[in-house]
């Protein structure tokens, strides 16, 4: 191994242990993969999900019946249960995190945010359409999700889980990401 490849294994476990932390400081409690000092891809995810929350402003009208709370319907397999249970109930921009799992296409405009996960890869045409031109936050965790129309895309390159936004998708619902978060993003658009 040469001195580059060292540095750049050393960087990433240091991505993946400030990810820890930030996962430990959001929900109290670390949620470990195989390494204890390494939160899992999920809940890594999960946090990165937790903190859209914080760099997204709504119209005030999406409170609607909601109000007090961000509600994030979830489109996942059973390996993001726990980590997606974290962050519920936690504090963001003032208002509680509500995880919703089971939602039928028809209750999801009455959600804040939406993320499908690899396993409902299928659906996500579909549920993009449902949600178009409401402000719900879409992110998804499949390759090229932003590409094809979702918000937020997070993907995994160089062995940490990064994100892709589609800014005139955002926009185009009435949702105003942050330009720190925008400066952070790998930005896209549509296909």
């Amino acid at each position: 191994m040469n001195g580059q490849q060292i540095s750049r294994l050393t960087f990433a476990r240091l991505h993946l242990i400030a990810y820890a932390v930030l996962w430990q400081a959001l929900t109290g409690s670390p949620v470990y993969g195989a390494d204890p000092a390494v939160p899992s891809e999920y809940a890594v995810k999960a946090a990165f999900i937790f903190n859209f929350a914080k760099f997204t402003e709504w119209p005030t009208a999406a409170s609607g019946a909601t109000r007090g709370q961000i509600v994030l319907c979830a489109f996942v397999g059973a390996p993001y249960g726990a980590a997606l249970a974290a962050i519920d109930g936690k504090s963001v921009q003032g208002r509680i995190m509500r995880v919703r799992r089971g939602v039928r296409p028809d209750e999801i405009k009455s959600c804040h945010m939406m993320f499908i996960a690899e396993p409902e890869e299928r659906r996500i045409p579909e549920l993009l359409r449902v949600v178009k031109g409401s402000p719900v936050l879409t992110v998804g965790d499949v390759d090229g999700f932003a590409e094809a129309g979702g918000m937020i895309g997070l993907i995994n390159a160089d062995n940490r889980v990064q994100f892709e936004i589609n800014n005139e998708a955002a926009q185009r619902a009435n949702l105003k990401i942050s330009s720190q978060l925008l400066r952070l993003a790998r930005l896209v658009k549509e296909r």
